[in-house]
Order: C-alpha cells, then sequence, then structure tokens
C-alpha cells in the first residue's frame, strides 16, 4: 500500500477488544519497515480535545473503505458506524430504511440509519475482498469525507451521480 501524508485510512487494532472495529484516521508517517505514525479522526486524547496520534504495525492499517452500490439485506456481513467508529456486524433486522445490526465486537444490537451501514470488505494483498463471497470485490472510490458516513439525507453512491448522457458521435 502506497500512503503519503494525510491520506484517509482505517485503523483495525489487533489488540483485545479492537476486533473488528476500524477507526478513521489519516497517515502521517512511516517508522521503520513495519510501524506507522497515524492520527486518529475520532479517536480524543484523555483531555477530549487532541486527537490520539500513535505509532501502529502495518498491519492495522488498510485504505478507506470502498463504497459499493449494493441493496442491504438481512443476514449481510456489515460495517456500522457505531460509537465514532465502523463495527464489523450481520444485519439481523430492517425497518423501513434502517438496519439493527448484531456487533461482532460486543454482541449487541445497534440500530442504524441506512447511512450508517456498510457492507463488510476486507483489504488482503492490496485488494478488497467480499468475505460473505469469497471473491474479490473491484475497488471502488472511497469518499470524499474519508470513509466517514455520510450526511442525513444522503443516498448511496451508484457511481451514476453527476455523469451527463453522451450525445451520439461523442
Amino acid at each position: 500500500m502506497d500512503l503519503k501524508y494525510d491520506d484517509p485510512i482505517e485503523i483495525c487494532k489487533k489488540e483485545e477488544g479492537f476486533s473488528g472495529i476500524y477507526y478513521n484516521a489519516k497517515y502521517l508517517a512511516a517508522m521503520g519497515s513495519n510501524k506507522h505514525l497515524v492520527r486518529y479522526d475520532t479517536r480524543l486524547t484523555e483531555d477530549g480535545y487532541s486527537p490520539i496520534v500513535e505509532a501502529v504495525d502495518a498491519d492495522e492499517i488498510r485504505p478507506s473503505a470502498p463504497k459499493t452500490a449494493h441493496n442491504i439485506v438481512l443476514s449481510d456481513k456489515v460495517e456500522a458506524y457505531v460509537n465514532l467508529a465502523w463495527r464489523v456486524g450481520t444485519v439481523i433486522r430492517k425497518v423501513d430504511s434502517n438496519y439493527h445490526v448484531k456487533l461482532d465486537c460486543d454482541g449487541k444490537e445497534a440500530h442504524c440509519a441506512f447511512y450508517n451501514v456498510r457492507l463488510h470488505h476486507e483489504w488482503r494483498d492490496g485488494s478488497w475482498f467480499n468475505p460473505g463471497s469469497g471473491s474479490q470485490s473491484s475497488q471502488a472510490t472511497t469518499s470524499a469525507q474519508g470513509g466517514q458516513p455520510a450526511t442525513e439525507g444522503s443516498m448511496a453512491d451508484t457511481g451514476d451521480q453527476g455523469r451527463q448522457p453522451k450525445n451520439e458521435g461523442d
């Protein structure tokens, strides 16, 4: 993964209690061959004002997850934006445009608006994989917000928004 200063990334710590939890962060610098300095977007120091800056192992970093146009259904493996992080879980109920997700990290159920739920993908060997199907997904464009959830009322990115139809002869 070729990272540059201030690139949006996600961190999934390998420590107990952090499994399946992805924190939005910015890449700062390499610290040798396997360590990297990162600044979290939402994890703050004890004073509650400054973002945490720490060295993390290379295998704890992934690019911001891809946006996908996917109709999420019951039993899909997803990531739900809960308590300032993306948490892996399974859709157990859908009510209107909202989802109830059973979180893998603690087994609790989270009620999430549609814009705070995305299909779960894993980053392996420089490519995105959908672990639900075992197939490789195409790498998609990440959000301009660096993996932050979309604002309320925004729709899923289908890739067709903002494109003008081609005129014949173009």
